[in-house]
């Protein structure tokens, strides 16, 4: 069960990239938050990756509410941006070098952005590529062997590119941070603070991108609820309470 697997506290997610780096053994990290587990449920290849090879964190006020629902205990309310947001300085202070693949940034803006933040980004890539360049992608990051690999594209791609150079680079730090470069780095604004902490970022999001996320919010939310509570009147459901 996805659930049990999750870190709920977000200095166990932060501790656990600081110890893949300082051991060299490398870590495959994403999130989960209520899209992703929509997909989840309905992609076996996404599941599998998650079930089988990486290392899961809740994201959001809407994975953080199913799992108190559902009776899971000792549980933080926080987010993958804000999480990463940290991470990312952390980087800077120890002068991690990453190689960056997602969105689709100019050079100039690569490079004004990381000296604002005093990071070391010995590569980067866009993330609108075929599938026969991702040979070439791989030789690039060997070339410059960055200590972290930070790929923000869209749930499964990530997680499916992400298990791909894990099999042809050991021994990596690997961050999926979905749509996070593109906040970091100014492209898009994120929800005021206030709509934040109610856990109504989302809201925000759909008025801005109403295009491409009506469905992901307007069908997704309710289906995923509509999930959680038939997970909690199940036997399997009761099952996994208090985890």
């Amino acid at each position: 069960m996805i659930f049990n697997k999750l870190i709920k506290q977000e200095t166990g997610v932060f501790q656990l990239v600081v110890d893949s780096l300082e051991s060299q053994k490398g870590i495959s990290l994403t999130y989960l938050n209520q899209h992703c587990y929509n997909i989840y449920k309905h992609n076996p290849n996404y599941k599998n990756l998650i079930d089988t090879t990486f290392t899961v964190f809740l994201d959001g006020y809407g994975v953080y509410s199913a799992l108190k629902f559902l009776g899971y205990k000792n549980i933080e309310k926080f987010n993958a941006t804000d999480l990463y947001n940290k991470i990312l300085q952390y980087f800077s202070a120890n002068h991690t070098q990453m190689f960056l693949i997602g969105g689709d940034f100019s050079e100039d803006l690569i490079n004004k952005k990381a000296n604002e933040k005093k990071i070391i980004i010995v590569g980067y890539n866009n993330g609108y590529f075929q599938s026969d360049e991702l040979d070439l992608i791989i030789q690039r990051i060997l070339k410059v062997s960055p200590e972290v690999i930070v790929i923000g594209m869209g749930v499964p791609e990530q997680e499916m590119l992400a298990a791909k150079i894990a099999t042809s680079i050991q021994d990596k730090t690997i961050l999926c941070v979905g749509n996070f470069l593109e906040f970091y780095f100014g492209t898009k604004k994120r929800a005021p603070k206030m709509l934040r902490l109610v856990g109504m970022e989302w809201l925000h999001r759909l008025i801005t991108e109403p295009g491409r996320l009506w469905k992901r919010y307007l069908i997704g939310i309710p289906a995923f609820l509509f999930q959680i509570v038939k997970l909690k009147l199940s036997a399997k459901g009761n099952k996994y309470q208090k985890k």
